[in-house]
């Protein structure tokens, strides 16, 4: 199972012949699959989505609700515990955040890849890499034995990471430069299950754990998002062929279906048949695997699926946030709720009215069902979040793009002004930008010296002053133990013991490395939590995403530190090439 993060129903096209004779992995498994084009994930989130593929069941009876603690429970039952209870070699390859075994994914996989080591070119393991372990899984652990394996490739999220094509040619920066090169990296995988004898008795399964917005939707927040864009996904299944002369099953599905019948059809995959599908009657679960014989869908077209996003919850920016689709009609639980005909109002663009008779059933059953299971309607982030994720993910993660970031970041905080992180955000973009004015003010307005002596010192403007303890340190004749105590910040300290080595009797060649070693790291956790902002905060970051600038960078941004300054950045290219 290949399972990809903002991949919707739209990015894999099986009814184009542009794939012939290309290198396209979706091409060769639309010939020989079943698709489900009406496929819904359970949550906007990846380790609710994937844990409910995993366990067969709705987060609100998984409990993982968001990409944060405590992750799945040990006393649940996942497929892949049913898989090495019947001799299966299990695997599971994450090709990064937000899935690692903290998520509790990990159980009943013998080999629990997630060892991911971020750099400043990459936070993540593209998916060739991801399929290449794999593949030396296979040829190292498993031979001739039956394998259940996952691979998570969270690839398409990062719309400005360079990929080049086969032949050496770099891709433009954009989400279907990152489509295609997923769509290459997959020919490649398939195409080495073909080589190996692999592929005809081998299940496969394509699945997008969310979808994806090309535009922003006003008033929503892309990871709260219910529509039909970020929540409609890719399912594309070929099943294993008992003989390599059967005809290939090429046919779709348009009856919904959730990613929770996906994980039942794992366990009716491995042969577990006596599932109870009438466990949860109001959202009840089917198996898939019948359709995979024969294309006549068992379940009703009107049955209930429930869709959720509980990032705001784990935000502490508002409520869990639902949604239900029944046959052609969406509810979105919102404060003011909206319904749409799907089957009319492709883009639901359209809101119907609350009592449309037509289909006023089927909305006093689902408005019924989310207040059973008390889901209380959703009351919008207050205007705090909205501004300080309104900004582009290329705003932040494209380098020619900065200056405009910080303008926008001014206007965002001028606006809202007790907004903590929009003014950290604002100083920290201001100091790379080095518009020492604008840090100068921040610091000036919101009385934060050392924001203001750094900016004037750039300024040029006398009788500068700070009273920051650290700072002292600097320039101090003498180094006493309770000036250091003072001081409390261990990254500022190791560059002090460079600085000052010759003070404090220590190796300069050995403090300079120690530091370049911390700033290094400081750095690139400085990177991943910019990337967690441009993604929408769908991360569970070390430092509980805080972007603002440190100490010690507003330290080496000082005039009278060029050549540390240049040195330190400088070893941050050459400590990463060593890595």
């Amino acid at each position: 199972m290949i399972a990809v993060d903002e991949l919707s129903v739209g990015d894999v096209n099986c009814n184009s012949e542009s794939g012939n004779g290309t290198r396209s992995g979706f091409h060769l498994l639309c010939k020989e699959s079943v698709r489900f084009t009406h496929a819904y994930t359970p949550s906007t989130l990846a380790a609710p989505a994937l844990s409910s593929v995993l366990t067969g069941l709705y987060p609100f009876q998984h409990k993982v609700r968001h990409n944060g603690g405590p992750g799945l429970a040990p006393e649940l039952d996942l497929a892949s515990e049913l898989a090495v209870r019947l001799e299966y070699r299990t695997s599971f390859f994450s090709g990064g955040a937000p899935i690692f075994r903290r998520t509790g994914l990990n159980q009943g996989f013998e080999l629990f890849d997630d060892n991911i080591v971020p750099n400043f070119n990459s936070y993540y393991r593209p998916i060739k890499k991801t399929s290449n372990q794999f593949l030396q899984w296979l040829k190292h652990d498993v031979g001739n034995n039956a394998f259940f394996s996952v691979l998570y490739a969270p690839d398409l999220a990062y719309v400005t990471t360079e990929t080049t094509t086969d032949l050496g040619e770099t891709r433009n920066l954009s989400f279907e430069s990152q489509l295609d090169e997923l769509d290459e990296s997959l020919y490649e995988l398939f195409q080495q299950l073909k080589a190996q004898g692999r592929w005809d008795k081998t299940t496969v399964i394509l699945v997008g754990l969310s979808g994806h917005n090309v535009e922003d939707r006003t008033g929503e927040l892309n990871p709260t998002n219910l529509h039909s864009e970020n929540t409609q996904v890719a399912l594309l299944i070929k099943p294993a062929q008992s003989k390599k002369r059967d005809e290939a099953i090429y046919w779709k599905i348009d009856q919904n279906v959730s990613l929770v019948d996906l994980g039942r059809t794992l366990y009716d995959l491995l042969g577990e048949t006596n599932l109870d599908e009438d466990d949860n009657t109001d959202f009840p679960a089917h198996s898939l695997f019948s359709v995979l014989k024969n294309p006549v869908a068992h379940w009703p077209e009107d049955r209930p699926i429930l869709i959720e996003s509980g990032w705001s919850m784990w935000r502490n920016a508002g409520p869990l946030k639902t949604a239900a689709i029944s046959n052609h009609v969406l509810y979105i639980n919102d404060e003011s709720p909206k319904l749409y005909n799907t089957l009319l109002d492709r883009f639901e663009v359209n809101p119907l009215p609350m009592l449309q008779e037509s289909i006023l059933p089927t909305t006093t059953k689902l408005q019924n069902l989310l207040r059973k299971y008390q889901l209380p309607p959703y009351i919008q982030p207050n205007s705090e979040w909205m501004s300080k994720m309104s900004l582009a993910y290329s705003r932040w993660m494209r380098q020619d793009q900065e200056a405009s970031l910080l303008r926008d970041l001014k206007r965002l905080s001028n606006n809202q002004s007790r907004s903590i992180d929009l003014l950290n955000w604002t100083a920290q973009v201001a100091l790379n930008q080095k518009d020492w004015e604008t840090l100068r003010s921040l610091g000036n307005k919101n009385k934060i010296s050392l924001w203001q002596y750094v900016a004037e010192k750039n300024l040029n403007i006398k009788n500068s002053k700070t009273s920051d303890s650290c700072i002292v340190l600097l320039n101090s004749k003498e180094l006493e133990s309770n000036h250091l105590k003072d001081c409390g910040d261990p990254l500022f300290l190791e560059l002090i013991d460079w600085l000052r080595a010759d003070t404090r009797g220590l190796s300069k060649d050995t403090q300079r490395k120690k530091f370049e070693r911390s700033f290094k790291n400081y750095m690139l956790d400085q990177e991943i939590q910019r990337a967690n902002i441009a993604l929408g905060l769908i991360w569970d970051t070390s430092r509980d995403n805080t972007y603002a600038p440190s100490r010690t960078e507003l330290a080496l941004q000082l005039p009278e530190l060029a050549k540390v300054r240049i040195q330190a950045y400088k070893a941050l290219a050459t400590i990463d090439e060593e890595d």
